[in-house]
């Protein structure tokens, strides 16, 4: 086992000479701002988690590969029925996606993961032996592990050049074919149209949200983006929820769809974020949820708040009523769940 803080031990060189010996290892990062673990089997990356942080079946939506409904069906039958079985390779097995696709949302998911982890300058890092029932394997294709770190870390020297905050509006200033752009900056071009704050360009883009912000900063410094005149007032909804893959659908979804989307990791941060900001709503997802509606409801910010409840099954009860909940059925769609918050008024 290997323990050392982030300052004493360069993680790049401890990828690199795993790659060297084929080792396996799990190597687990705590920063004050970020968790992560890096799954090595062979020397090659099989997967890396972090929370936050995007989770592999948000990138399946995002690339649309899969809708909302499926990949919620697919983690519901992971946990049932194959709770060894990782995500990706269950998607492949049930023929729900092709290797091609599995392997770009891989590629791009533990991308961005290692770029965030890398830039890490403070925290404790763990390597050890995984244990033997690990669930982690390697699929075809996947890229080598030096391979696939030089270009974390060529991304995250661009991104450090320079980016947009995530809240900025922006629109055309200038005529983008007169410039050579790259694909990616394409990519993004086509999702501005002046109203979009740069978080929500970020999520409808199947690119890292970071590489988007650099991106954008780009095309701001060459005079092709400038800053919109008006700046629209979108709701501001926050998000509780037990599942992380949950939580990054909601994001990616009402991002896309001009919400303004916080997400505390517990009930406390959710109470002190209803005590601090005027919010449109709330959306509720896991265990507890009648004691969690029940203390929102106690703070002033919350006695009148719409608050949407996610399940599979309606909530019962004489606390319903008094509550003042509406139920969004789990697996939800994109329609359900744009439907659920039209009684939201926007801002114009």
């Amino acid at each position: 086992m290997i323990r050392a803080k982030l300052d004493e031990i360069e993680l790049g060189d401890l990828l690199r000479t795993l790659e060297a010996g084929r080792k396996n290892a799990v190597i687990s990062i705590t920063c004050p701002k970020l968790k992560g673990r890096i799954h090595i089997r062979e020397g090659k990356i099989a997967y890396i988690q972090t929370h936050p942080g995007p989770h592999l079946g948000e990138y399946l939506v995002r690339f649309d590969y899969l809708t909302l409904e499926q990949v919620q069906e697919l983690v519901k039958y992971q946990q049932q029925e194959n709770p060894g079985t990782p995500l990706g390779l269950l998607a492949l097995q049930q023929k729900m996606v092709t290797e091609e696709e599995l392997n770009d949302v891989l590629h791009a998911q533990i991308l961005e993961a290692l770029a965030t982890i890398l830039a890490q300058q403070e925290g404790e890092l763990i390597a050890e032996t995984p244990p033997v029932d690990a669930s982690q394997v390697l699929l075809p294709g996947v890229t080598d592990t030096s391979t696939i770190l030089m270009e974390a870390l060529r991304r995250l020297d661009e991104w450090m050049r320079g980016r947009v905050e995530p809240e900025t509006v922006l629109q055309l200033a200038g005529d983008p074919t007169r410039y050579a752009l790259s694909p990616d900056a394409w990519t993004v071009l086509e999702a501005i149209d002046g109203l979009k704050r740069a978080r929500s360009v970020a999520l409808e883009c199947d690119l890292p949200e970071e590489q988007v912000y650099h991106l954008l900063y780009e095309l701001k410094s060459r005079g092709i983006l400038m800053e919109a005149d008006v700046r629209p007032h979108d709701p501001l909804l926050m998000v509780l929820s037990d599942s992380n893959l949950i939580r990054r659908l909601l994001l990616v979804t009402l991002e896309r769809h001009r919400y303004r989307v916080m997400l505390p990791p517990d009930l406390e941060s959710a109470k002190r974020i209803l005590e601090h900001h005027r919010l449109h709503g709330v959306l509720l997802e896991g265990a507890d949820l009648p004691d969690k509606v029940r203390q929102l409801r106690a703070l002033p910010g919350g006695r009148f708040l719409p608050i949407w409840l996610i399940a599979e099954q309606p909530p019962r009860g004489f606390w319903v009523r008094n509550a003042r909940v509406t139920h969004i059925p789990k697996p939800f769609g994109e329609e359900d769940l744009l439907s659920a918050l039209s009684v939201v008024k926007r801002p114009i």
